[in-house]
């Protein structure tokens, strides 16, 4: 049987990446649902510019709930139906008008065509950096650019690189957290191991679950990230038709700095 090529072992490496680490929602939400400075951000954010938001990556719905709540109308795209499917949920239980407010799509945020325009456009929580190529961020911006109004305003966040963290040693698992699973209840441990290839600027994360008592076999999720650096980020954005009206390096507003861990992007079309 003939081996598989470079390209084919990357190809699957990036989908497992891009699927695995959104399969279990009620993880998803155990792992991520005290992350708020984003979601006050984004609050804040709604509030200012008022009128329907498009989000693209809207997972379980972490940001989207509050922005209905808040009383925005807002449409909600995700590429992964076990997010959704918890993002339907939740939508249920809202009050019977926040809920009309709230319009969950599935698609692939490179490929979307939805016929309207909005005044705000956000991707929030790295979403932007499972974008892995050059042809998937033209492809993303130039759905962005079919989707904001003209004087619209498109923010999104990625991490800034930290090149300490990403050059570990990619042979050791480190971070071991110990925590209940939100639905077995078992008490199990999360450690991470990761590979970065600087050639692609991909972070390959293998998360690696197991019981705390020892039992059964662990389990390895993957997570994928593409890692943009500052001023090749402004030059996407330039030549994507925007213009970055503003970069904060937290979400508190501070500027950009050498030690920031977020890179959260304003821009409007150029």
């Amino acid at each position: 049987m003939q081996s598989r090529s470079f390209s084919e072992t990357l190809a699957a490496a990036l989908e497992a990446g891009t699927v695995e680490h959104y399969r279990d929602a009620a993880l998803y939400d155990h792992e991520y649902g005290r992350r708020r400075d984003d979601v006050r951000y984004y609050r804040a954010l709604a509030a200012e510019t008022r009128g329907p938001i498009l989000e693209l990556g809207c997972g379980t719905g972490r940001l989207m709930v509050p922005l209905v709540r808040d009383g925005h109308e807002v449409v909600g795209v995700d590429a992964a139906e076990p997010m959704l499917e918890r993002l339907r949920a939740r939508l249920i239980r809202l009050r019977p008008e926040d809920r009309e407010r709230a319009e969950v799509v599935r698609g692939d945020f490179r490929a979307l065509a939805l016929g309207r325009k909005f005044p705000l456009v956000i991707c929030p929580f790295n979403a932007f950096m499972h974008l892995y190529t050059r042809d998937d961020v033209e492809r993303f911006f130039a759905t962005v650019r079919a989707h904001l109004q003209p004087r619209g305003l498109f923010v999104f966040d990625v991490m800034n690189p930290d090149l300490r963290w990403l050059s570990r040693d990619p042979t050791r698992y480190w971070a071991r957290t110990r925590f209940r699973h939100p639905t077995s209840g078992a008490m199990m441990v999360c450690s991470t191991r990761i590979t970065y290839d600087a050639a692609l600027q991909i972070c390959f994360m293998h998360n690696r679950y197991e019981r705390a008592d020892g039992r059964g076999r662990a389990r390895i999720v993957r997570l994928t990230h593409r890692h943009f650096f500052p001023l090749e980020l402004e030059a996407l954005i330039h030549y994507n038709g925007f213009r970055l009206e503003r970069r904060d390096g937290e979400f508190d507003g501070s500027p950009l700095e050498p030690d920031s861990e977020e890179q959260i992007c304003r821009c409007r079309l150029r």
